[in-house]
């Protein structure tokens, strides 16, 4: 069966909205090791890092054709995206600029991998939080405008 075309927003929005979370989990895990020094689990907490990295990363890289179906999605349905503005109730701006938002997050744990410069860890911790409560909104708001809630 072949699906149509406004069918594959919703097929393929639940990756990009796991893996931001997940992200974000492995986040959390990490700060709460390092911050309350659980010595047995300090060698091995980059791992957890690291692994919020790539969840971060696969997540931006999947947003991008979700964002487009989304568009496609929008054209043939909604006609929401045709008043972009304001960000808090239009759930097409309010997305694209958590993503925007992620790759500033991810731009960090970059920069202080590779460049060693300084970035707090809780800092870009509370960016994260703060990200991800922007996201989980912005989600909200799709499923209120595809009638799901």
């Amino acid at each position: 069966m072949i699906y149509d075309k406004e069918m594959f927003h919703y097929l393929l929005l639940h990756f990009p909205i796991a893996l931001f979370i997940i992200g974000y989990f492995f986040d959390a895990m990490y700060i709460v090791i390092n911050t309350f020094s659980l010595s047995s689990y300090k060698d091995k907490s980059i791992l957890l890092y690291t692994f919020s990295y790539w969840n971060i990363s696969l997540a931006i890289l999947l947003s991008f054709p979700t964002i487009l179906s989304g568009f496609i999605t929008d054209w043939s349905l909604y006609g929401h995206m045709e008043n972009p503005l304001p960000v808090w109730t239009t759930h097409g701006t309010h997305m694209i600029l958590s993503i925007f938002i992620f790759i500033i997050i991810l731009f960090l744990k970059y920069k202080k991998d590779i460049i060693d410069a300084y970035f707090s860890e809780k800092t870009i911790f509370i960016i994260h939080t703060l990200a991800i409560i922007f996201f989980i909104h912005g989600a909200h708001i799709g499923a209120k405008l595809a009638d799901r809630l």
